[in-house]
Order: C-alpha cells, then structure tokens, then sequence
C-alpha cells in the first residue's frame, strides 16, 4: 500500500515503516547534524587555534557546508527509507516518489494566496502574542520598527547580510527546522505514532542536538571547573527551552502540514531570544503594565493556539495530511 496523501496517521492499518527504523533515522540525522559540526578541524571549537569561536567566518562557512550535506543525507533517507519498506506504488516513478517525499516533508504550497499568507501571518502572530510581554518592553525602551533606537540599515540589513545574522535568523532555523520536524515527523507519522507522541517525543532529540553547546560554553570560558559548571548549567536551560519550543514547532508542523510555520516561528523567536526581563528601571505603574503584558500573552497564547492553527485555514483542501481536520473554518 502506497503513502496515503490525504491523512497518513492512521491507527487501524500496519505502519508503512517499522518503530523502530523510524526511531534509528531520526537519531542517525540527528548524529549527522551535530557530528558534522565537529568532524573537521576548520568546525571544531577549541582545536588547535584557541581564537576560533562559533562566530568565526571559517567556522560558520564550514559548519554550513556540513549541515547543506546533513540535509540532503536527510532527505534523501526519507526517501530512501518509504521506498525500502514499500511505501511508495509499485508503478511510481523516482520523480513522483520524489514529489511525494517534498510533500510529506511540507513542500507542498497552496496556489492561492489566501492560504499562502495564512502560512506566513497567522503562525507569526500567533507566535508574538507570546511575546508581548518583551514586545512591550522593546516599546517602552523605543527599540521597535520606526522608532528612535531602531535603525533599518543597523538592525535588519547590515545584521541579515552579515555571517552571523544570516546564520541566526535565516540559515540555522531553515535547515533545522528542515532536518528536526520536515525529515523526522513524517518517519514517526509513517510508523503510526500517535500526533502526542510526535509532539512530544520528537523534539527531544531536537533538545539533545543542542547539548553540544555545552562543550563550547567550557571550552570558551577556559576549561576550567567553573567552567564545566557554567556549560552544565548553560546547556540544560538550552535543553529545557529547545525542547519546548520544538513541542511548539512540531504542533505547528502537524497542524498546518506546512515547513513555512515553523521555519518562521524559530526565525522570530531566534531574533528575540529568551526574554531577558529588568524592571528596575521602570517606575511602579509601568512594572504592573509589564507583568500584565507577560501574563496575557501566555493567556492569550494558549487558548489561540488550536483556532489559529485549524488546517482549514492553511490548504484548500481544508486538511493537513499529519491532523485529521473536524473543526470548522469559524
């Protein structure tokens, strides 16, 4: 039996691919990810150059060279994977087994711009509303979009056309949103998890991916003993926050069967970072509009995030391959 495009969860037939091959996939991409960041010695913090740091142009352009080849390693076991275990028709050519795999990995964009927009606009608003606390801080200190301590050139296009500033906002959430929700969750879908279980489980290994900063956290800070301190602590808040915004990620992902959701919500939340809240300097009326800002936007966060995410509002269709869509378009 071929991949089934319209809805591939399903529970009353045999998985198109086995637990566990799934399961192997997903830890052998993540290996490839993060053991490409070190194989080489012009990628390896620390080596034998002690100035050579994850902001270094070297570094940068070899670690994106070696996560371009962790993509394509990536999709192309996806590919490999479903034709191996009989998932495409017998009578499918390699382009539209190709295809196909474009399509289970959320490349497959709506005709009308309705739908298109939606992709983009409501999943980046819906993310923001999470942060209207530190938006609302960014206004008071006037560093938003056309006001005094914003500058266009400064903060958007010197930034973006720079190493860094590409790496952070365009390239790392692109191809880890690639390998971590596009080439893993149609494995565990294929492999009949349940949507918790993918939601959930998944993004632990999207979490684990970014322990490896510890490393360069001590190495960094000297290798010392307050240094392993330093990493242990540093890495296990990053853990902690990685995996919870990959639960988010994938719940995008699933929802709206789309890469763009995603992609753009890491890029937002890449650009604003882990709010870092001081109040100090604010007088006491303005401290109670700031934690009432913080606490409505988790208020209005959640209940949003079923309504704002109904895969009507993303496909003509009215239906994600990954959510069985019963819910109205209201």
């Amino acid at each position: 039996m071929g991949v089934n495009l319209d809805y591939i969860i399903r529970s009353d037939i045999d998985p198109i691919i086995p637990p566990s091959y799934a399961i192997l996939n997903c830890v052998f991409f993540t290996l490839c990810f993060v053991g490409g960041l070190y194989f080489s010695k012009t990628t390896r913090i620390g080596s034998n150059n002690p100035q050579l740091t994850k902001d270094h142009p070297h570094v940068i352009l070899n670690r994106g060279f070696s996560v371009i080849i962790t993509c394509l390693i990536s999709f192309t076991g996806v590919w490999f994977l479903i034709r191996l275990c009989g998932g495409f028709e017998n009578s499918a050519s390699i382009l539209t087994e190709i295809n196909t795999t474009w399509v289970l990995l959320g490349f497959s964009f709506p005709s009308r711009l309705y739908y298109l927009l939606n992709t983009v606009l409501i999943p980046l608003g819906l993310s923001m509303s999470l942060f209207i606390g530190p938006l609302f801080i960014k206004f008071l200190d006037k560093e938003l979009p056309f006001q005094a301590a914003f500058n266009w050139r400064d903060d958007v296009f010197d930034y973006i056309g720079s190493l860094i500033g590409f790496r952070n906002l365009i390239f790392a959430p692109m191809t880890e949103e690639f390998v971590f929700r596009c080439c893993m969750v149609p494995l565990l879908a294929l492999a009949n998890f349940s949507h918790a279980q993918i939601i959930f489980l998944s993004p632990l290994v999207f979490g684990i991916a970014h322990v490896h900063h510890a490393w360069e956290t001590y190495v960094s800070r000297g290798r010392t003993v307050e240094a392993a301190k330093v990493a242990i602590l540093i890495s296990g808040f990053q853990l902690t926050y990685t995996t919870l915004f990959g639960w988010y990620a994938t719940f995008l992902f699933m929802r709206t069967g789309h890469f763009i959701p995603p992609f753009f919500a890491h890029m937002f939340c890449n650009i604003m970072g882990f709010p870092s809240i001081n109040l100090s300097t604010y007088s006491e009326g303005i401290k109670k509009v700031v934690i009432i800002t913080l606490i409505g936007g988790v208020i209005i966060f959640v209940p949003s995030l079923f309504p704002a995410t109904n895969p009507g509002l993303y496909r003509e269709v009215g239906k994600s391959i990954y959510w069985y869509n019963n819910e109205t378009n209201s």
